[in-house]
């Protein structure tokens, strides 16, 4: 089964290097964002990417290109230059096609070239800054349970902010453990599954936004399914993300792995 993996956007400011890089691009612990979302793909069984690539793309494309030179001993043949691997590399059976969707491209229209990709298949889909430990395979049960053209990870992350509960007296009890959203709501935690039909929804040549537009519509018909997670889920938006999710790293705690650990 293919993922397809949205890598467009104006790209964010690179905290080392101070320049603008795809977000997909920020290192954590040694290895791109982008890595560690495949990775929780791979650790599931799910190896075929199709990357969507816009503004920056050249630079993921370049690291794929050499990744498998840097992550192994190599033999190189001075006079030849011919090269031999002498270990084998962690991200071996990745199948990873990188697809050039346009600079400035909505996410719906993303989508939608790289329909040749994906032909009359269903597929998975993510974005490339969000960190989950869901169940990939207990979400494609209920996307094929319900029937619905796409099934979207709920999430309710938790607030870092405190709340304070008010009455009609004032003030009447304040929690740490509140949500970002209330009850019954949820918000897209990133990865989703998708039927061939979603190609009727997004357009070539049009462009169309996948959250304002595409899931408006399939919304009003019933169409979109929620599989909700109570489990690790953590969006990459700031320096603050980075050095957070970074601090796991360092303390061997990879939390968005936690749900194949231990197969």
């Amino acid at each position: 089964m293919n993922v397809v993996i949205l890598c467009g956007g104006r790209g964010v400011m690179d905290p080392e290097t101070r320049q603008r890089i795809p977000k997909a691009m920020l290192q954590i612990g040694g290895k791109p964002l982008l890595w560690h979302v495949m990775k929780i793909f791979a650790t599931a069984g799910f190896t075929d990417f199709v990357l969507a690539l816009g503004e920056g793309g050249e630079i993921i494309r370049r690291y794929f290109y050499y990744q498998h030179l840097d992550a192994r001993d190599i033999e190189i043949a001075g006079a030849s230059g011919a090269i031999r691997y002498l270990s084998n590399s962690p991200e071996e059976n990745w199948r990873i096609k990188c697809v050039d969707t346009g600079i400035n491209a909505a996410t719906g229209s993303r989508i939608a070239r790289c329909r040749r990709h994906v032909e009359g298949e269903t597929f998975l889909v993510a974005y490339s800054d969000c960190l989950c430990s869901v169940n990939l395979h207990a979400l494609l049960a209920e996307h094929k349970r319900t029937g619905k053209l796409v099934t979207v990870t709920g999430v309710q992350p938790p607030s870092r902010f405190g709340t304070f509960m008010v009455g009609e007296d004032g003030v009447v009890g304040y929690t740490t453990d509140s949500k970002l959203i209330g009850r019954g709501g949820f918000l897209n935690g990133g990865f989703m599954v998708m039927n061939p039909g979603i190609f009727s929804y997004v357009e070539v040549f049009n462009e169309c936004n996948l959250e304002q537009e595409v899931f408006t519509r399939l919304a009003s018909e019933r169409n979109v399914g929620i599989f909700t997670h109570e489990g690790y889920w953590h969006a990459i938006d700031t320096e603050r993300d980075v050095q957070s999710v970074s601090r796991l790293l360092l303390e061997n705690k990879r939390p968005w792995l936690a749900t194949y650990a231990s197969e």
